[in-house]
């Protein structure tokens, strides 16, 4: 005949209590070092979103200018939180080519820049919130040519982008 031990130590098949409680800690401290981690870079790409659709807004009033050989330019409206589009005049916003509606960009509605803040542009004068484009893609304030770089501040929760305009080449950055 065998005898059966019962022993708790040889036997024991789970986890006590503070096996599980230390397991769960060790996964909550790690959860929130990865979400804090993640907000932050949503929070970078979302402004580098917003500074590339804008250069590309930019470099693309640029090349209307040159291969249409008429002036295009960007129009800034910070205190609306919009950028248009024109050629020629800034009365005359041309269409979006993948909408079909005026090339305007809000925003406060588009869902894609949701929260981002148009701070300010700076095209010469103070009061200068336009880069015109001639038909060489040089770039001015929409009656001279850039004395200096011309830019445009963007701002997201707390973090800043900057998208310049060189003067003399047009070189969007």
């Amino acid at each position: 005949m065998q005898i059966k031990c019962y022993n708790n130590r040889m036997k024991r098949r789970g986890f006590t209590l503070i096996e599980a409680i230390m397991v769960i800690m060790i996964v909550g401290i790690l959860a929130a070092v990865v979400s804090v981690d993640f907000i932050s870079s949503f929070s970078t790409s979302k402004i580098e979103a917003a500074r590339f659709k804008l250069k590309s807004d930019i470099i693309y009033a640029q090349e209307l200018s040159v291969t249409q050989q008429l002036n295009h330019g960007v129009i800034f409206d910070p205190g609306g939180e919009t950028y248009s589009v024109y050629k020629q005049t800034t009365g005359n916003i041309i269409n979006n080519p993948l909408t079909g509606a005026p090339f305007t960009v809000n925003f406060n509605t588009d869902p894609d820049l949701t929260g981002i803040d148009l701070v300010s542009a700076n095209f010469g004068a103070p009061t200068t919130n336009r880069v015109e484009f001639n038909s060489y893609g040089i770039p001015s304030d929409g009656t001279t040519v850039l004395a200096a770089n011309g830019s445009v501040s963007l701002s997201y929760s707390g973090l800043n982008g900057l998208v310049t305009v060189t003067k003399n080449t047009g070189m969007v950055n």
